[in-house]
């Protein structure tokens, strides 16, 4: 069973990307955009069911902040704050790196099965001594990047709730996981390339296609083996089933209840 303060931290979170995602400038948008339209559902019925839409589309983000919440929640471990959670962001590096990773992602699609496992850290270690001349950009999020307190060594995550993207979706988040583990390394000119550390993360543990791009045994970790590995307050059976229940739970309804007050009751 959960225990209870991080019962409270996933409440905690539920709130947060509630109020981010339903705030007032957001509901008189939606009647504003609504008010215009011909229908004959209701507009205040279509504005809840826009605020629903929205939410529902933003449940990885809600993984994100969650992630990020049970990492912070352990003392051997500081969150980054400069770097975790940018959004959308225009992120330069090497064109020379550039271009050893957009080969490398070729390359695993050309060579024989394992080209990843044999090559990935070779990419990184070039990646630390091609880092000067003229710069490429790219446009990408950082989820999550935190630190050991006891070894300095870095952490960056890619997190994702399911691995279950589409062919040319999945190529370009391996593309642009790459290519942002090589930004953040120039940016904390980072000496060896294993002191950082970068993880792409899939929040449940069902497998649903492999990797060509990335080692899965140890670049990829799914749900509970980066609990196993990283965090010691929340057993990740626990948490799975407690998310399970979580959309009925009595704090999380009387938050929809709430919210459907807030915009039943708007003139």
């Amino acid at each position: 069973m959960i225990n209870k303060d991080i019962e409270t931290l996933i409440i905690s979170t539920a709130e947060k990307m509630i109020d981010k995602s339903c705030g007032t400038k957001k509901i008189k948008l939606l009647t504003q955009k609504h008010g215009r339209k011909i229908h004959f559902v209701p507009k205040k019925y279509r504005v809840f069911g826009g605020l629903l839409q929205s939410m529902n589309i933003q449940f990885g983000n809600f993984i994100e902040i969650l992630m990020t919440t049970l990492v912070g929640n352990e003392p051997r471990y500081t969150i980054v704050e400069h770097y975790s959670g940018k959004r959308s962001n225009k992120f330069t590096l090497s064109q020379e790196n550039s271009r050893l990773i957009d080969n490398y992602i070729t390359k695993c699609q050309t060579e024989s099965d394992g080209y990843q496992n044999k090559h990935f850290n070779e990419l990184l270690q070039k990646i630390q001594t091609n880092r000067a001349g003229m710069s490429d950009t790219f446009n990408h999020d950082i989820d999550l990047l935190f630190q050991d307190n006891a070894t300095k060594q870095h952490y960056f995550l890619e997190i994702k709730y399911n691995d279950d993207h589409d062919t040319g979706k999945f190529v370009d988040i391996n593309r642009k996981f790459i290519k942002t583990y090589a930004y953040l390394s120039n940016e904390l000119q980072i000496a060896k390339y294993d002191d950082l550390v970068p993880i792409l993360f899939f929040f449940n543990d069902k497998k649903m296609k492999g990797n060509i791009y990335v080692p899965e045994a140890t670049n990829i970790m799914r749900g509970s083996t980066f609990f196993d590995e990283f965090l010691t307050k929340v057993d990740y059976s626990d948490l799975s089933g407690y998310m399970h229940t979580l959309s009925e739970s009595k704090e999380v309804v009387k938050m929809f209840d709430d919210l459907y007050k807030k915009v039943m009751e708007r003139e």
